[in-house]
């Protein structure tokens, strides 16, 4: 299986259970890899064939900035819903970190990392086949 890596997207939002997160907010990171086959844009070198990185980009962007929620698990598995709805890919790993959680003596932060292919991710969060929109951002 081929990957395409997105690593260290910096982005602002508004998650966790305080009341100041939820008002001023804090740094998030994510990185994510999608995978499925890439024989078609490695033959024809179009980005039309390709995962348009910027799609991707903005996508994860109204995830992380646009939406506000208690838990960065629930964050993850967002951005999961995203890439698999948005893009023809059959794994996606998600992490996303908080370097700045406020826990005395925590300097690397904290983050969770989900793992899930189409079809894991269809039963899991669907109970039906995966379908994948194509309206560009």
């Amino acid at each position: 299986m081929d990957v395409l890596r997105l690593k260290q997207l910096e982005f602002y939002g508004r998650h966790g259970t305080e009341i100041w997160e939820k008002e001023n907010g804090c740094r998030f990171t994510v990185d994510l890899a999608l995978e499925g086959d890439f024989t078609e844009p490695a033959r024809s070198d179009r980005l039309g064939d390709a995962l348009d990185y910027r799609v991707i980009f903005a996508r994860a962007r109204r995830v992380v900035e646009q939406e506000s929620h208690n838990l960065i698990e629930k964050v993850a598995a967002r951005l999961l819903h995203e890439m698999f709805r948005t893009f023809n890919v059959r794994r996606v790993t998600v992490r996303v970190t908080k370097p700045d959680a406020r826990i005395g003596g925590l300097h690397g932060g904290v983050e969770v990392e989900l793992t899930r292919t189409r079809e894991e991710w269809a039963a899991q969060f669907h109970d039906r086949p995966a379908a994948v929109e194509t309206a560009p951002e």
